[in-house]
């Protein structure tokens, strides 16, 4: 075979093995490592105490959502349904802070950034509330993704349809909210929550 013949052979295999990584979904986890290993550096965790910029953000839908700021009061009338079907509302959950993520699968800044929020979980699960809401078309594929990977926290899925000042548009999107109510930070795009300065945060927020 001629050495120009070979060069094609590789380029055409290499071609070939992407393919079937991609149509077979296996570049998802892959992208999310890399993302995964970005995110230590601290590069997009969010501003504590301001609502920061949008970044690295995957767009689900046009939207231009109005500003919202640190103390304004939260609508906490908002209601989702847990794994098992049934219908829960934020106003009946302890009076503690939530720690409010939207995500999907199919979103690999979602899936870099589950580690840290598992981590994150573990420590505070007692004191602050986590609704993780999934934006999966088909519920029973984030429930698979969570059972596959160990995670401990509860997911959810929106029941009806979202205040405006939880509706970017975007994914991942994190909202945390104090014990009494008021909006904290809205960050829009992944960020590593499994930091010292985090957790101290959701203390200040008690």
């Amino acid at each position: 075979m001629k050495p120009h013949q070979k060069r094609s052979l590789k380029y055409l295999l290499l071609f070939a093995a992407l393919f079937v990584i991609y149509i077979n979904g296996w570049h998802k986890p892959v992208v999310a490592t890399v993302q995964r290993g970005i995110l230590k550096t601290g590069l997009f965790n969010p501003s504590l105490n301001e609502v920061p910029e949008k970044t690295n953000k995957v767009v689900v839908k046009g939207s231009n959502t109005p500003d919202f700021a640190p103390g304004d009061t939260a609508d906490l009338d908002v209601q989702f349904f847990d794994e098992a079907g049934a219908l829960v509302n934020l106003n009946d959950m302890p009076q503690q802070p939530y720690f409010i993520n939207f995500w999907a699968t199919w979103c690999p800044p979602c899936i870099a950034e589950m580690p840290g929020i598992a981590e994150l979980y573990a420590d505070k699960k007692d004191s602050v509330n986590f609704v993780l809401v999934s934006f999966d078309t088909d519920f029973e594929k984030a429930k698979a993704f969570k059972a596959k990977k160990g995670y401990d926290f509860p997911i959810y899925r929106v029941a009806y349809d979202l205040p405006e000042m939880y509706n970017t548009g975007s994914l991942p999107t994190t909202i945390v909210i104090d014990a009494h109510g008021r909006l904290a930070l809205r960050h829009l795009g992944m960020a590593d929550y499994d930091t010292d300065d985090f957790r101290t945060y959701l203390e200040s927020l008690k």
